[in-house]
């Protein structure tokens, strides 16, 4: 009686463990999902457009000001490309100086820009 509770305890466990390993890994690869960046305290959307280029819409919070935005935007194309051979269109969310004193209750849109990863030049080519 007692190995069949133990054989029976064994089997349930294993079956938990193995359907734990067939979930659908799609959703973690998935560009829809908002990640973070512990660094700057922010959440950002990452979405690959085609081959070297991509989209990254960075959301606002109240407790990260916009040159930190704009900081992380920065180092992110850097990271995405490889180097500084990037090409950085701002879409949306640019702010003014004057932005929080003239509207202080203003929820800002999000920072969204196209990040085009350039073709690194040879010596050779920069020089003709």
């Amino acid at each position: 009686m007692l190995t069949i509770s133990k054989l029976a305890t064994t089997l349930f466990f294993s079956i938990v463990l193995s359907a734990c390993t067939n979930l659908d890994n799609d959703k973690v690869n998935d560009s829809t999902n908002s990640q973070w960046d512990f660094d700057h305290h922010i959440q950002f959307i990452q979405t690959k457009l085609a081959d070297n280029h991509y989209q990254l819409e960075i959301i606002p919070n109240n407790k990260v000001n916009f040159s930190r935005l704009a900081t992380f935007l920065l180092r992110k194309s850097y990271r995405l490309c490889g180097g500084y051979h990037y090409q950085l269109e701002i879409v949306q969310g640019i702010e003014g100086f004057d932005d929080k004193r003239a509207m202080p209750n203003y929820i800002f849109p999000a920072l969204i820009a196209k990040v085009e990863c350039k073709p690194k030049l040879n010596k050779k080519n920069a020089d003709l």
